[in-house]
């Protein structure tokens, strides 16, 4: 296998995690590869190209010995040491680890004792009740299984937003700086800012589309050329992503930018009140009783159509052509507006877990300031009771308040909230003790465990969480991983009337396979009348850049600036909290 893309590069490194969880190694070995992953995966450039540019230390999270160990397979084409790991390792556990909500130990264990090779053998001896047999396994666990391999085999071919939205930069970065090139821009969902995305589309405009094509194809990233027309030209990337082009005249570009952006409901509602009013709409422009009207901009288009500008993120038929006419659509909130994040994550050592942040308090502190925010918000997770007894716990607490409260009085300059992401447990207690939670600004509580109970239990665990005096923010409320694992069943219009009684704010989370309030929650929470908050649930200082896609989210949820609280200044924001 050729090691490539980030994507495959990933892989295995996960895959390297995954062994050593299987000897039993050390801890912060496993950690360590599960960041390098992560790392590597949402890199904004290939790790092959940064390589080859002798740059691949500019990756965060990427220690001395993992760099050796990319450098020897990207010389290579294997690495001795992974080879060595994995040695005497059943070779079939690692392809179940593709499997959702399949961990390494219990891919290990079901792989050596069945002799699995392929997650075909797991669900032939599901099927055959050889499951329920192994210690630690039963007949749910057998249940549970099938469901994900079924899930898994119904996953399309689609990426994360995240991950295409900086390969689709790149490429048109790429394209802007021919000279022959007036405008490019992404098209289809990538443009509308989905959560998950296809092939990367892009349009060009300009006068001299040979010369477009032609540069086009010359793409650093490109490995495969399928086709390279007069106006249009498909290439397939090294990390195995499409792209495909389309040039057009700067003078009839505004026609084809909204016809391509789509979606494919709006422009069949589009094309229905055209026709009411005699028009003919395509990519070229306007058909007006023969006469083809060309159009440079979109607002050009929908103007003509007695329209207001429509943003890419509204168009999914859902009202935005009613208010476009009656002049009612929203000032949608922008990144420009956000003056703060408060779920980050340090490396301060309050958990030993594999979701410990990568850098420090002052870090965190110099990224934010970068980014022109006034205040942030520490939120490490909260010490267990599995590894510390609830004296230990507090302790913990109050050492990490005494160093919050040091950074507060020596960077005055930012507001500093001392927070902690505490878990909604099973039973709907809190994971923190009151007297841990009365040390702290304030909280963010969300569920992190028992994913798979009933509408009623997980309605009930939230609703508990809406009560504590202690609460803030309810964070990542569904629960969903996109391709991993489906949102829990909860009764929203319940949580969204304990959210408005109790003063809660909902969290939308930018972190990349979560997006979590989706966008039609959020609208619904917007109608309710719910304060929404958009966090990037950072675990490494570079990962804030995510804001993007959680603002994204709030977008397509039809959201204001009025409806999120982190556009507030710090003045009044430090109101929503114990200050």
């Amino acid at each position: 296998m050729k090691f490539t893309s980030n994507k495959d590069i990933a892989k295995l490194l996960r895959s390297m995690s995954a062994a050593y969880a299987a000897k039993g190694e050390d801890y912060f070995k496993i950690i360590a590869y599960d960041k390098a992953a992560d790392s590597v995966q949402h890199a904004t450039s290939e790790a092959k190209d940064l390589w080859d540019d002798g740059k691949l230390d500019t990756i965060p999270g990427l220690g001395k010995n993992i760099q050796s160990y990319l450098d020897e397979l990207f010389r290579t084409g294997k690495v001795k040491h992974f080879q060595e790991i994995k040695k005497n390792l059943p070779e079939g556990m690692f392809e179940l680890l593709d499997i959702p909500g399949m961990g390494p130990k219990s891919a290990y264990k079901l792989a050596k004792l069945l002799k699995l090779r392929s997650i075909e053998d797991l669900k032939s001896k599901a099927k055959a009740g050889k499951i329920r047999t192994i210690e630690g396994f039963g007949e749910k666990s057998e249940k549970d299984i099938l469901v994900s391999i079924a899930r898994l085999k119904k996953r399309s071919n689609r990426y994360l937003l995240t991950d295409a939205f900086p390969v689709a930069q790149r490429v048109l970065e790429y394209l802007r700086s021919q000279k022959e090139c007036e405008r490019a821009e992404p098209l289809g969902s990538l443009r509308r800012m989905v959560a998950t995305v296809g092939d990367i589309d892009i349009a060009v405009s300009s006068n001299n589309p040979q010369k477009i094509i032609d540069h086009f194809k010359k793409f650093r990233e490109t490995q495969k050329i399928l086709e390279a027309g007069s106006r249009t030209s498909s290439i397939v990337l090294k990390n195995g992503m499409q792209v495909d082009l389309m040039v057009q005249p700067p003078e009839a570009f505004g026609a084809l930018l909204q016809h391509f952006t789509g979606s494919k409901n709006h422009n069949i509602h589009l094309r229905e009140t055209a026709l009411k009013k005699g028009l003919s709409l395509s990519e070229y422009g306007i058909r007006v009783k023969g006469k083809l009207q060309k159009f440079r901009t979109e607002a050009e288009f929908y103007k003509f159509l007695n329209l207001d500008w429509i943003e890419p993120e509204l168009r999914e038929d859902s009202g935005e052509i009613e208010a476009a006419i009656n002049h009612k659509l929203p000032k949608l909130v922008s990144i420009e507006d956000i003056k703060g994040d408060i779920h980050l994550h340090s490396n301060f050592p309050i958990e030993p877990s594999h979701d410990l942040g990568a850098n420090t308090f002052k870090d965190i502190i110099t990224k934010a300031k970068n980014l022109n925010y006034e205040y942030i918000g520490f939120s490490d997770h909260s010490p267990s009771y599995s590894n510390h007894t609830k004296k230990q716990v507090v302790d913990l607490i109050k050492k990490r308040k005494e160093k919050i409260e040091q950074l507060k009085s020596s960077h005055k300059n930012i507001g500093i909230l001392n927070l902690l992401e505490v878990d909604i447990l099973a039973n709907g207690e809190l994971s923190i003790p009151e007297e841990g939670l009365k040390l702290l600004d304030g909280s963010i509580a969300g569920v992190h465990s028992s994913h798979h109970q009933d509408k009623r239990k997980m309605t009930q665990r939230i609703l508990n969480a809406c009560k504590s005096t202690y609460v803030n923010v309810v964070a990542h409320p569904t629960g969903r991983l996109l391709s991993e694992r489906e949102s829990y069943e909860v009764d929203w219009p319940a949580v969204f009337d304990a959210c408005i009684i109790n003063k809660k704010i909902l969290e939308i989370n930018a972190w990349p396979n979560r997006l979590d309030l989706p966008d039609v929650l959020v609208r619904d929470a917007i109608r309710a009348g719910i304060k929404l908050i958009i966090n990037t649930d950072s675990h490494e200082i570079s990962q804030m850049d995510n804001m993007r896609f959680g603002v994204a989210v709030a977008r397509r949820g039809w959201a204001t600036k009025d409806d999120i609280v982190n556009t507030l200044s710090w003045v009044e924001f430090r109101k929503l909290f114990r200050l």
